[in-house]
């Protein structure tokens, strides 16, 4: 039997780049890093939120699946921006893998103090066509997208919400915010990038775009904290390439799209390629 150690980070796409991380291996077994990240609710209101996962499963030629993890727990999403959580290794044997299945069970969000029970649609996740090869004597490693941007739903106008808050309590939230997560995956050789945008807005949403199309990763500059510097972020384990970074300070504006909206800031340029990159404090020039 081969180690198998999954590495899971939980980027957000509310805006969010956070990492959940495994411990590597001796240089001699096959090793998966598997990273959970995301990316709307204003990221100022939200306090945490609690999301509760069963189990998390790979899928191959075998007939019986890997489990990478079956015992249940909570995380919470907004801790992980750009923090690491460590699961136990689990033993598997190399191979190929075509599918991941995640269980996703109850949620919770904190926002502005008050409680809103999470109404999870579908919570069985399968990610198919994963072709992933876990090799002997190598770590791979694989990101799963947690796009929070199109995972949460608010019924109705968050403003009203929060009046209805004030007026009937919890029983007036319930079946008001509803999850139904969206993953993209990528795998192989991932590079973090990270940078210090100067502004006098914070938190700015921050876009990464690849030139050569695909979904943009998305995540919120921090305030200075013991952990990070005010205006920093990071976007967690993404594939060599050329990228284009946009900065925006107008995502809570009602009918903001991330593909269509248009930022007052000039973009950034920026390649990947074998290697992370810092970009150091960037001065923010409007349009």
């Amino acid at each position: 039997m081969k180690k198998l150690s999954l590495s899971i980070i939980l980027l957000i796409t509310l805006f969010f780049a956070g990492c959940m991380e495994f411990p590597s291996q001796e240089p001699d077994i096959g090793t998966v890093r598997v990273f959970l990240t995301d990316a709307v609710i204003p990221v100022e209101d939200i306090d945490s939120l609690m999301v509760r996962i069963e189990s998390i499963s790979l899928y191959g030629d075998e007939d019986q699946p890997v489990v990478i993890s079956d015992t249940p727990f909570e995380v919470d999403i907004v801790t992980l921006v750009g923090a690491t959580y460590e699961l136990p290794n689990t033993s598997s044997v190399s191979g190929i893998y075509n599918q991941l299945r995640m269980e996703v069970g109850a949620a919770t969000l904190t926002a502005n103090g008050e409680i809103f029970p999470v109404t999870v649609n579908s919570g069985s996740l399968k990610i198919n066509d994963l072709d992933l090869t876990i090799d002997e004597n190598a770590t791979t490693t694989v990101v799963l997208d947690f796009d929070l941007s199109k995972s949460l739903i608010i019924n109705g106008r968050w403003e009203d919400l929060k009046i209805e808050e004030d007026n009937g309590g919890i029983n007036s939230r319930k079946d008001k915010v509803h999850m139904t997560p969206v993953l993209h995956v990528r795998h192989g050789s991932l590079f973090d990038v990270t940078g210090v945008a100067s502004s006098s807005i914070y938190p700015l949403l921050v876009a990464l775009f690849p030139e050569n199309g695909g979904e943009a990763l998305t995540t919120f500059t921090h305030e200075d904290n013991s952990i990070w510097d005010q205006g920093e972020f990071r976007f967690c384990k993404v594939v060599s390439g050329d990228y284009r970074i946009e900065f925006f300070d107008n995502y809570t504006d009602e009918g903001f799209s991330i593909d269509e909206s248009e930022s007052r800031y000039q973009p950034l340029f920026v390649t990947v390629v074998d290697r992370d990159v810092d970009l150091g404090t960037i001065v923010l020039v409007e349009k």
